[in-house]
């Protein structure tokens, strides 16, 4: 059911009759990136107590990264193959990876922490 201004009844309850779509817009976008921030910090904070415990899982988790990196540029033509694995190498693409694998570990540990705490549309 909707209100004179367009909003749902439910809507309305929850947020204040002075906050604006833009405000709303504002609010998404600081919480998105906030989200963000909070999963390139736990990344490496997962990494770092990961290499505190053991080193040797980051650069067997390197290494692998790097095959990865060797059987996408195979598929490439032969002269390219070998020029775009180097300049991966020399820009640390495996590391990036190991980052980037940190980020959605963090991420799916604070989404799995706050899944009891969802509050649930009707």
């Amino acid at each position: 059911m909707r209100d004179g201004s367009g909003r749902s009844q439910s809507a309305a309850r929850i947020v204040h009759p002075g906050v604006t779509g833009a405000t709303m817009l504002m609010a998404g976008l600081a919480a998105r990136g906030l989200f963000k921030g909070a999963a390139l910090v736990g990344a490496f904070v997962l990494i770092v107590a990961l290499w505190l415990w053991d080193a040797s899982l980051l650069t067997r988790a390197a290494d692998a990264n790097l095959g990865l990196v060797k059987a996408v540029t195979s598929l490439l033509p032969w002269d390219w193959a070998s020029k775009v694995e180097s300049a991966l190498r020399m820009f640390g693409a495996d590391r990036a990876l190991l980052l980037t694998e940190g980020v959605a570990l963090a991420k799916l540990i604070m989404l799995g922490t706050a899944y009891p705490f969802r509050r649930w549309r009707q």
